[in-house]
């Protein structure tokens, strides 16, 4: 599973940054658009299309979204995608608990790890790595999406700015 950056998605990181999985990457990104869409439906397609990301793996993020109860998805010609909660209501560290399950820090922190380190019965370093990836949920566990929002502009302008463009281009095919 590739790892991404959070201060450089396109980027793979340096050892001095925290890294969250690209699923997780693209579910923040997802529920980002959608708040910006003010309740405007959205499709997958569309959002990957604007953010130049594989429909493929949007679709099985954008379905998770879905199933986890962070977005509503409505069927038929004029359905899409729209958030199911209110941004307050989105906690950015009940999301990356669920987002990020079965992405340990280190291979051994996995669930049934039956592999080949011979320190794994006895490591000292497991606790500490469990102790710090808990410190960094529970410091997500005080925002939330609407927090992510508040009074950035910037991010805000140039999605609207995305959706305009493909908006227009549609119009004009």
């Amino acid at each position: 599973m590739r790892i991404i950056c959070l201060l450089n998605p396109e980027q793979m990181c340096n050892k001095e940054s925290m890294q969250i999985t690209k699923f997780s990457d693209f579910a923040l990104r997802v529920l980002i658009h959608l708040a910006v869409s003010d309740g405007e439906l959205r499709s997958t397609r569309e959002l990957a299309e604007m953010h130049n990301l594989s429909f493929n793996h949007l679709a099985k993020v954008t379905q998770w979204l879905t199933s986890e109860g962070y977005v509503d998805s409505i069927r038929g010609r004029s359905g899409g995608l729209r958030l199911a909660m209110e941004p307050k209501d989105i906690s950015l560290g009940a999301l990356m608990r669920k987002s990020e399950r079965g992405s340990p820090l280190v291979e051994c922190m996995k669930d049934g790890y039956t592999g080949c380190c011979v320190m794994t019965p006895a490591c000292g370093l497991l606790p500490v790595l469990h102790d710090a990836q808990e410190a960094f949920f529970q410091s997500l566990d005080k925002r939330t999406l609407a927090d992510v929002m508040a009074g950035n502009r910037g991010m805000i302008n140039l999605l609207k700015t995305l959706e305009k463009h493909r908006a227009e281009a549609e119009t004009s095919t």
